[in-house]
């Protein structure tokens, strides 16, 4: 495949991974349960506020730049709703961490990010997202 194929691919990946978010959430709406399924909602949006204030941090601090890495916006929105997957999707968390691990390795061969800017990022984001989406420190 040519650098412009793999490009397509690794730019789909997130879109459709959140669509495909927002249609379960959807789904527990429709089947009667609006309240369960905005919390879901709120939950990934608050997961993407916090992900997105890691970035404010890190481009403040320049706390991966002071490691020579980077800090890996891809891999961070990705894991917010493959973190919803694994929490209310579980029978489709290998499927999920498969795909994500999948478009880690195109960002690596495409020269977006390397291994250790993705591991980094996940081990950082990773619990606080599970931790968000799972509501264990909320009265939801």
């Amino acid at each position: 495949m040519t650098y412009q194929q793999w490009a397509l691919i690794a730019d789909v990946y997130t879109p459709m991974i959140a669509l495909a978010c927002l249609i379960t959430i959807l789904r527990v709406m429709m089947k009667g349960n609006v309240q369960q399924g905005l919390i879901r909602l709120g939950l990934v949006a608050s997961s993407t506020l916090f992900i997105y204030g890691v970035i404010f941090l890190d481009n403040a601090l320049h706390i991966w730049p002071t490691f020579g890495l980077d800090y890996s916006t891809h891999t961070a929105i990705a894991l917010v709703f493959v973190a919803y997957f694994i929490v209310y999707k579980s029978r489709l968390m290998h499927l999920i961490v498969i795909s994500m691990f999948s478009y880690a390795l195109i960002m690596v061969h495409q020269h977006y990010h390397t291994v250790a800017d993705i591991l980094t990022t996940t081990v950082f984001i990773l619990p606080v997202l599970l931790l968000i989406q799972s509501r264990k420190f909320t009265k939801c």
